[in-house]
C-alpha cells in the first residue's frame, strides 16, 4: 500500500517543467568618439573606392583635408587611435 501511494503521488506530480532562462543581452558596444566615427566613415568610403579617393570622400560630404585633420587628431590620443585601428581592421 505504501509503495502504491508513493508511486501514485510520483505519477500525479509528473516531471517538473523545465525552467527557461533567457540569455543575457549582449554587452552594448562601446561608444565611439564622434571624430573616430567620422574618420571611420570616410576611411571606409576610401577603402571602397581606392582609385577615386576624392570622389569617395565627396560622396560622404568630406574632403582630404578633413580626413587628414581627423587622423592627426586621432593619432594624438592613444585611446582614439586604438578605437580607430580596431574598427578599420
Amino acid at each position: 500500500m505504501t509503495m502504491t501511494v508513493l508511486l501514485l503521488s510520483l505519477l500525479a506530480c509528473g516531471e517538473p517543467e523545465p525552467v527557461v532562462v533567457a540569455a543575457p543581452p549582449p554587452p552594448a558596444a562601446p561608444a565611439v568618439a564622434p571624430q573616430v566615427a567620422r574618420a571611420i566613415e570616410l576611411g571606409q568610403a576610401v577603402r571602397a573606392q581606392p582609385t577615386d579617393t576624392t570622389g569617395a570622400l565627396a560622396s560622404k560630404g568630406g574632403s582630404r583635408a578633413e580626413l587628414e585633420g581627423l587622423l592627426y587628431e586621432i593619432a594624438a590620443d592613444p585611446a582614439l587611435t586604438d578605437a580607430y585601428v580596431a574598427a578599420m581592421r
